[in-house]
């Protein structure tokens, strides 16, 4: 029994708390939290512009092309971690996170290259550097006849693939079969080219490194020009090889020694195969990795069995004579890849096609599904490759215009993050097109930036002066981060916090470092009841604001305020059966004689009928003809006349029993007053008492439980 007597009491105490009010600082937030929410476009120039929840969650990473260090950021902008090249070398262009949380980079030491290459892009050094700083390893691979450039792809076996240049003399090149009439901005006069090739690098101690695997594009041509070359031939007929005279760049850029440009390489593991898209030649390329260096070199061998051949090729078809112009696909693109397993359109490549050379002035990122399966691209009918058109594709119109640089990468749930690499411009779109995530570089050529602040130009025109190569997005499950301290600082870029004070993270949508209050309703919005509308406004009390209430009742008559026929009062209670409420009908008339029922002589009858015209309505008239009625019955007509005779008229009778009405109102009023006067002093009574037995109880109910 005391066990049920404490408990009864207990809970009254906690029912009672419940009613206490907690002030508004110290209540947890009642609203779910978003994911990411800023709206930024018309007041910030850099940092994070945009995000809606339907973001993809992870951190990502990039390496501005003016600064010497790559940033790792969260989705809401803020630095997550740094690295600085430890040689103070700009990028030359690309970084990578590795499963221990080193960072892969290569850098632009062309300042210091003794060779004369002058591409874009240039590199000829890979560094590795530890979370901490610490420069893991380093190592350059440049000369006067090869240099490292744009791209670097690391591998799951530890090592890494590099693009590179290599320098052919004008001899060589025309014993290859070129034409010496296209032109060559090779330094020094000279009509040399280089053609590009793809290293792996296996990395050692005291940072050395292993070539173990090479390729070639020099010992895969086919040419038309000179049939005393070796590889003269039809070109339409070797899809496989690669036509040393085909110029594809335009302008200035026609001919030049930078011949092939490829800027963008990766690896897919399952296959052994490697993509590879060179610019200039608006094409990418499959090859096989699983040959030896040897066979690389010739036409067979591998597991595939074409050696160093193509395996696939496409984007244009004008390359080995196989199509027009107005069938050519990709227009300078960068940063080919393989979409991962497990990923929205998984083993399809997806590439930045930059549009260049274009008359529609805009940049798509497209994705393509392979032909074939297992590694394994049968060619076309006409000798071609497939697909016709992508599957995706992606562009914002002039909006995004990149004539260089730039990437994609499709990520885990579904989304694709886009580099829009000449203005520094990271975007995260839906399958459906939509932007749901916006970061801009707020590393430019004059330093970090502050908020608000206009881009600079930059150092060639056709970008501004935060430009870089692509970014990359990693999961927050990513093995790198296991045992690393993730925990976010500030934005990179210099900006003002108008409530320092405040962790707005991320109820902040203006970005001014205040928690918002989207609706200025008071009411700030992690307690919001109803977003988006004035939290006060409860015009049926009842304790939801009428902007998210599906039923306001002003009146309380059981009908919504916006089909209510007489707001303000019962729509229900129609006396007169008029189908007007009565609260909004100026003619009550129960007996539709047409006289209000305040003025109705005869209630019930139609008061304009008096055929005796004796001023009293046929209805309520005993003598409606005219007739007398006979003396014995005088007093019951008379009182039957005044039974419906008007309210006033039977008020002014009687007074003695309106005497005895008022005495029994009075007597039924006291008797009820007596009663609740009882019941309170009996639940008063009941409540000591119950309070009294609880503290009588409990110190003996303790003493038993302590000899149990």
């Amino acid at each position: 029994m005391s066990i049920r007597l404490r408990a009864v009491v207990l809970t009254a105490l906690m029912l009672l708390s419940l009613t206490v009010p907690i002030s508004a600082e110290h209540q947890p937030s009642m609203n779910e939290a978003p994911v990411c929410n800023a709206d930024r476009n018309s007041t910030w120039t850099v940092g994070l512009v945009y995000c809606t929840d339907s973001i993809d969650i992870g951190y990502t990473l990039f390496s501005p092309f003016s600064s010497t260090e790559s940033f790792l950021i969260d989705y809401e902008g803020r630095e997550v971690h740094s690295w600085d090249s430890p040689g103070k070398h700009r990028p030359g262009m690309a970084s990578y996170l590795l499963p221990d949380g080193d960072l892969l980079r290569s850098a632009d030491i062309s300042q210091q290259a003794i060779g004369n290459f002058s591409g874009g892009g240039t590199a000829g050094k890979i560094e590795r550097i530890g979370w901490d700083g610490t420069a893991e390893w380093s190592w350059e691979f440049s000369s006067t006849s090869y240099i490292t450039h744009h791209d670097i792809e690391p591998m799951p076996n530890g090592n890494i693939l590099a693009i590179a240049w290599e320098d052919k003399t004008e001899s060589e090149a025309l014993q290859a079969g070129r034409n010496p009439a296209i032109a060559s901005d090779a330094p020094g006069g000279n009509a040399n080219v280089w053609p590009d090739f793809i290293i792996e690098i296996e990395p050692l101690e005291n940072n050395q490194a292993n070539v173990v695997w090479e390729w070639h594009a020099w010992d895969h041509l086919i040419q038309d020009y000179d049939a005393s070359k070796d590889n003269y031939g039809v070109v339409r007929d070797h899809p496989e090889l690669l036509d040393i005279n085909y110029v594809g760049a335009t302008g200035n850029q026609a001919g030049r020694a930078d011949w092939m440009h490829c800027n963008g390489i990766d690896y897919n593991e399952l296959l052994d195969q490697i993509a590879i898209s060179c610019k200039n030649m608006n094409e990418i390329y499959i090859i096989d990795h699983s040959t030896t260096t040897e066979e690389a070199a010739g036409h067979t061998g591998g597991i595939y069995g074409k050696g160093g051949d193509f395996l696939y090729r496409w984007g244009n078809q004008q390359v080995y004579d196989a199509g027009l112009s107005s069938e050519q696909k990709l227009f300078g693109q960068h940063d080919i890849q393989w979409i991962e397993p497990g990923r929205e359109g998984e083993g399809d490549l997806i590439v930045f096609n930059n549009g260049g050379g274009q008359n529609h002035g805009y940049s798509s990122v497209d994705v393509l599904s392979l032909p074939g399966a297992n590694g394994t691209y049968p060619l076309l009918s006409n000798n071609t490759w497939g697909p016709q058109q992508p599957n995706w594709s992606w562009n914002q119109g002039s909006e995004m215009y990149a004539q260089i640089v730039s990437g994609a990468e499709r990520l885990p749930n579904g989304n694709t993050l886009v580099t829009d690499g000449t203005t520094g411009t990271l975007y995260e779109v839906d399958l459906n097109g939509e932007i749901v995530w916006k970061y801009v570089s707020p590393i430019s050529n004059q330093g970090t930036m502050t908020q608000g602040e206009e881009i600079p130009a930059g150092n060639v025109s056709v970008a501004l002066g935060n430009a870089l190569f692509k970014a990359r997005r990693y999961a927050p499950d990513f093995s790198a981060f296991s045992d690393k301290n993730m925990t976010p600082g500030s934005y990179i870029e210099h900006s003002t916090d108008s409530c320092p004070s405040e962790d707005a993270h991320p109820w902040d949508r203006d970005g001014d470092g205040c928690v918002d209050d989207s609706d200025n309703d008071g009411t700030n919005d992690p307690f919001d009841l109803c977003r988006g509308h004035d939290d006060k406004i409860d015009l049926d009390n009842d304790s939801l604001p009428d902007g998210c209430d599906d039923y306001v009742d002003s009146d309380g008559d059981g009908i919504i305020d916006e089909n209510d026929a007489c707001q303000g009062f019962d729509d229900s209670i129609d006396i007169d059966n008029d189908s007007i409420a009565d609260g909004c009908d100026e003619l009550l008339d129960n007996d539709s004689d047409g006289i209000s029922n305040l003025e109705d002589i005869c209630e019930g009858s139609d008061d304009s009928i008096d055929a005796d015209s004796d001023g009293i309505p046929d209805g309520c008239d005993a003598t409606p003809n005219g007739d007398e009625i006979p003396s014995n019955n005088s007093d019951n007509s008379t009182n039957q006349s005044n039974e419906h005779l008007t309210p006033e008229a039977n008020n002014s009778t009687n007074p003695q029993t309106d005497e005895l009405q008022t005495q029994d109102i009075d007597s039924t009023s006291i008797n009820t007053n007596s009663f609740v006067a009882k019941v309170a002093i009996g639940v008063g009574v009941f409540s000591i008492a119950l309070a009294g037995l609880y503290f009588r109880i409990s110190p003996r109910n303790s003493k038993g439980e302590g000899q149990g």
